[in-house]
């Protein structure tokens, strides 16, 4: 009697379950032996555990898109209201100000010494380029800046290229100096331009990225990691942080790609300056924006969730 009553309750349930299960077992037997139950009920398991772990995956992707680890943080960031109307106003432009003051102790964890020291030199050698420029009304980057200064400061904070190591090498030190003179003299010519009306300053940045990219192996990230240290008043650093928390298509690293998320950079810059009433020439550059918003990825993908407090409160 248990053996039917169980066939019977066993058969209506793999009826509604499993119809295509039961119309091969209708062709070729009416009936259902023990051992096919419990294979039907392991492998409806397996099913169900499967398509939990599916959900769960798929579930995570939604809540974030991001990849590289901190960018939430980020984008939390970018999202702070710091129009004059916004009731959190204050805090909101404090917390873009602590970012950006952790920059330094940031730097120093992600490549500790080695990395903070070529960050330093890298200022350096940008105050020089700028002293030669008022003096002379021309600068110029040399080879051994760029091998030995810019490219490791970029790799140690960011992901290393050494597959453009050999193309860096081949550059003459004639090539560099002439493109790296292009490339200041368009950056003091978007400075100049800055109060004017139009696309002049669009223009004059993108052409100052072009005349860098003439180099071999330097791309818009590599010549943006030049200009955003001599010119950082109209460019920002491309980091991979940075273009994926700004920029809504897939990450990439083209002149164009460029040019929207320092568009992006500039007008966060200027709309911190007119909420801290020091208006569009205030003291927020593009470049700052671009390392406020690193350091707080930074933060979160180190789990500094002191930092992290400090910024958001």
């Amino acid at each position: 009697i248990y053996l039917a009553i169980l066939s019977r309750y066993s058969h209506a349930f793999i009826s509604s379950t499993y119809p295509s299960i039961m119309t091969i077992n209708r062709r070729s037997s009416k009936r259902i032996s023990t051992t096919s139950l419990k294979t039907s009920a392991k492998s409806s398991n397996d099913k169900q555990l499967r398509a939990t772990k599916k959900q769960k995956l798929t579930t995570t992707k939604k809540k974030s898109h991001w990849s590289r680890p901190g960018i939430e943080a980020a984008a939390r960031l970018v999202s702070l209201p710091i129009s004059s109307s916004s009731s959190t106003l204050d805090k909101n432009i404090k917390s873009w100000k602590t970012a950006l003051s952790h920059y330094e102790s940031m730097i120093k964890a992600k490549g500790n010494t080695k990395l903070y020291n070529l960050d330093q030199e890298r200022r350096l050698i940008a105050q020089q380029w700028r002293e030669d420029y008022i003096q002379n009304e021309e600068c110029n980057m040399t080879k051994d800046q760029l091998l030995n200064v810019i490219i490791p400061w970029k790799f140690g904070k960011g992901k290393p290229r050494n597959a453009l190591k050999p193309l860096l090498q081949s550059n003459k030190e004639g090539d560099v100096t002439r493109a790296s003179m292009l490339a200041f003299n368009f950056a003091e010519s978007s400075i100049a331009d800055k109060n004017d009306e139009g696309d002049d300053v669009v223009n004059h940045v993108q052409e100052a990225i072009k005349a860098l990219c003439q180099l071999s192996g330097v791309g818009p990230a590599t010549a943006s990691a030049v200009l955003s240290a001599y010119c950082p008043q109209s460019f920002a650093f491309m980091d991979d942080e940075v273009i994926e928390c700004l920029y809504e298509a897939k990450r990439g690293y083209t002149l164009k790609i460029y040019l929207a998320v320092n568009g992006r950079c500039v007008d966060i810059a200027e709309g911190l300056n007119g909420a801290s009433g020091g208006g569009s020439s205030g003291g927020w550059t593009p470049a700052d924006v671009a390392k406020a918003l690193w350091t707080v990825a930074t933060m979160s993908a180190r789990n500094d969730e002191v930092g992290l407090c400090k910024v958001f409160g």
